[in-house]
């Protein structure tokens, strides 16, 4: 999924949570604010009718009343946490400007985003930038929780003095954003209130009542203030006509009073008017600490629905990124790629299987970890590359392939710039030193893609590619050689599941050059396939190994072998040896030497008997690793020899330092005898041997001239067609127990 479908998507999913949210504030806020007026109300209405009576005992006095307004904390937390979570979703690089209009439009007064070390890298106000959180400060303290968000009470701020109210977000890469509000704004406190006026013999058994006698120009007559007397009030003022029963609310000097104004009449005559005032502190006092308990209640279901909204909005969000990406590596998977497809338009289209030919057995030589980082660094690369090729997107196929999708490319040359881009990697980091990348292309100049179809041929592409030919583009003739390795990977699991005939050992004889004596046979595997008819060794042991099928293989000619040396052991009279063929993979797997122990034990033969050939490849491998190996082996009794010797990676030096007992030279050399410079380096490698106390067994002897040639230059054993063919386990046994023509050939 690219990143446009990410961030409306993401818009879309906010917008599911904040909707919710605003809807649910708004009823609550309309519903606390109807209950607080209703309650206001109710209560205004009870004193209302107190003071009417307390007026008509008091001489028809007035009362006034005022309004008390006072100022509530006006939802900070909710402000601050969604300015905060706000700033942490912006993708784009922060600048001075965006950050004041940030806390403009979020109505916070100031934004600081901090680095991953607690330094503030931008702010709103231009102040502050470079500046690191000290040793014990809030700011260091929430870093350090790993809390996603985090509201503080009022503090001074540890710089300016000001106080303010902070809240605190954290980015998904551990940076982190703190948003504040002025404190100077946000709390009104409520003054103490002081009598004005009060007649003595009232405010005595009334002390929340004051009293004013005006006389007809509204001069203070009378008064619960002394200081108040012979004082002229406006009575335009108070907004009362000189008539019972009518009642105003009043605020005198800063305090709110139920006001209500009687006529006083002496004698009919109206001689002024009584004012009563009456002190409304209490009431409003007991509707404030009501108002605030079904505002925290009101404030406590929102939070709690909230909360709830957001952890499902987070438990969403989760399960989205599982099912689009892969959790190790962090790109997207096949399912997004599946659906990047079949939104795509594009003129040509090439899709490249990425794959460590070799991963398998880098994983069994240093551990899963270390393969997992290994995995996480190539998915690090490979989005990497996405810079200099911008219609490149990458994905998680499968345990340790990619997929990448190059989308218009310009030409051939340019996608060719890619795949050898790819093949680089190798050499960019030591940790892909001993891995071999493979590619398998695919271009489509369709329009519209079939997704599943481009996997499949960039995937039969990429198990076509070898080392020496890492770069595959699929054809059909690819496929049908799929398909051939397909029947037989299935012949070879039918055969590993003890069915007869399709897996066998044929024997070819090892004779000693002196006296051609018979000392062993070498056991080479042999297929037929009810459907291909013989199958190659080269051929469907590479396939074992390609699908991880060939420590199970092994394990299976092992056992086949031992059955033969057992029977040897058991009818001859005279020391003889089966050499085995192994991989590295297979001498690598930790299970190997213990279904070795297995084998000869349930088999009954003498481990002397038994002989494992190695290919050179091994040292390629973790040395030490493999000589550890070699030496369980060799405690155990067994034999080992290093066959193909010449051909890659060994040298004398090495075999020195490693449990080997005997060296094997490759056909090739003997097939170039003739030369006198392959001469000269056979005679040259069997004497080196021989310093080092390893017999030399040629392999591939064919004629009598290299048979001479051989015996000349020292070598200690001869393997080869003109000493015997390999041959069924009936005929080696036949030879083992005494026909004499095979000696005769050798010492004639």
């Amino acid at each position: 999924m690219d990143n446009r479908k990410k961030r409306q998507y993401d818009k879309h999913s906010l917008f599911s949570v904040i909707l919710p949210l605003v809807l649910v504030l708004f009823v609550m806020v309309f519903g606390g604010y109807w209950a607080t007026v209703s309650v206001r109300e109710f209560y205004y209405q009870q004193k209302l009718q107190e003071a009417s009576l307390l007026a008509r005992d008091y001489a028809f006095s007035l009362s006034i009343v005022v309004d008390a307004k006072t100022e509530l904390d006006n939802q900070m937390y909710s402000t601050l946490k969604v300015a905060g979570a706000m700033v942490a979703q912006h993708k784009e690089p922060f600048s001075r400007d965006i950050l004041s209009d940030m806390a403009e439009n979020l109505d916070v007064d100031v934004i600081y985003v901090y680095d991953q070390d607690t330094t503030i890298t931008q702010s709103s106000d231009g102040k502050y930038i470079g500046w690191k959180a000290p040793e014990g400060h809030p700011v260091l303290a929430f870093h350090e929780s790993k809390l996603q968000y985090f509201i503080e009470d009022i503090r001074a701020d540890s710089e300016s003095g000001e106080l303010y109210k902070y809240g605190y977000c954290r980015f998904a890469d551990n940076r982190m954003v703190q948003v504040g509000l002025k404190a100077s704004a946000i709390f009104s406190l409520y003054a103490q209130f002081d009598a004005q006026y009060m007649i003595d013999t009232i405010t005595k058994e009334t002390p929340y009542i004051n009293l004013v006698y005006l006389d007809m120009v509204n001069r203070v007559v009378a008064s619960s203030d002394k200081d108040n007397l012979s004082v002229n009030i406006d009575a335009s003022r108070l907004k009362l006509p000189l008539q019972p029963n009518t009642s105003s609310r009043f605020t005198w000097e800063g305090k709110d009073y139920l006001v209500l104004r009687i006529p006083i009449t002496i004698k009919g005559r109206t001689a002024g008017s009584l004012l009563l005032f009456y002190d409304l502190q209490q009431e409003e006092n007991l509707i404030f600490r009501l108002s605030m308990i079904i505002g925290a209640t009101l404030l406590a279901f929102f939070l709690l629905f909230t909360i709830s909204l957001l952890k499902i909005y987070r438990k969403n969000s989760r399960m989205r990124s599982i099912a689009f990406h892969d959790e190790l590596t962090g790109l997207t998977n096949l399912r997004s790629f599946f659906q990047e497809l079949s939104d795509l338009r594009a003129e040509n289209l090439a899709c490249i299987a990425f794959n460590p030919m070799n991963f398998r057995l880098l994983n069994i030589i240093y551990g899963y970890d270390h393969g997992d980082e290994v995995l996480k660094t190539i998915g690090t690369a490979l989005s990497d590359l996405q810079t200099r090729f911008p219609k490149l997107q990458v994905f998680k196929f499968s345990d340790d392939r990619f997929l990448l999708l190059l989308s218009d490319y310009v030409s051939e040359s340019y996608l060719e710039s890619l795949l050898h881009a790819l093949l680089s990697l190798k050499h960019e980091n030591r940790m892909f030193a001993s891995l071999t990348f493979s590619l398998g292309v695919v271009e489509s100049r369709e329009g519209r893609y079939d997704a599943s179809l481009m996997v499949k041929q960039a995937s039969i592409a990429l198990n076509a590619c070898t080392v020496s030919d890492p770069i595959q583009f699929y054809n059909t003739t690819l496929e049908e050689k799929l398909l051939r390795i397909d029947t037989i990977e299935q012949d070879l699991k039918h055969a590993l599941s003890e069915e007869a005939g399709t897996l066998r050992l044929v024997y070819q004889p090892i004779f000693t050059i002196e006296e051609g004596q018979l000392v062993s046979f070498e056991a080479l595997a042999r297929m037929e396939s009810k459907t291909l008819g013989p199958i190659s060794p080269l051929e469907f042991i590479d396939i074992a190994e390609q699908r991880q099928l060939i420590i199970p293989l092994g394990r299976r000619l092992l056992s086949l072998a031992c059955d033969f040396l057992s029977e040897l052991q058991h009818k001859g009279n005279k020391p003889i040896k089966i050499a085995v063929n192994i991989s590295a993979i297979q001498l690598l797997d930790p299970s190997f030497i213990p279904s070795l122990k297995t084998i000869l034990a349930a088999k009954h033969v003498d481990p002397h008997g038994l002989e494992l050939e190695l290919t050179e490849s091994v040292f390629a491998q973790n040395l030490q690793n493999v000589a550890e190996q070699l030496k369980d082996i060799r405690r155990i009794g067994i034999h080992i020899a290093i066959d193909d010797f010449g051909t890659g990676y060994s040298s004398l030096s090495r075999i020195e330092a490693l449990e080997i007992d005997e060296v094997k030279l490759d056909k090739s050399f003997i097939d170039k005898l003739d030369n006198p410079a392959t001469e000269g380096l056979i005679g040259d490698i069997i004497s080196m041997a021989h310093h080092i106390e390893k017999p030399v067994v040629a392999e591939g002897v064919e004629t009598k001239r290299q048979q001479t040639l051989l015996i000349a230059l020292g070598c200690d054993l001869l393997q080869g067609y003109l000493m015997g063919k390999p041959m069924a386990s009936s005929e080696a046994l036949n030879l083992f127990l005494g026909k004499e023509a095979f000696h005769a050939s050798i010492e004639s």
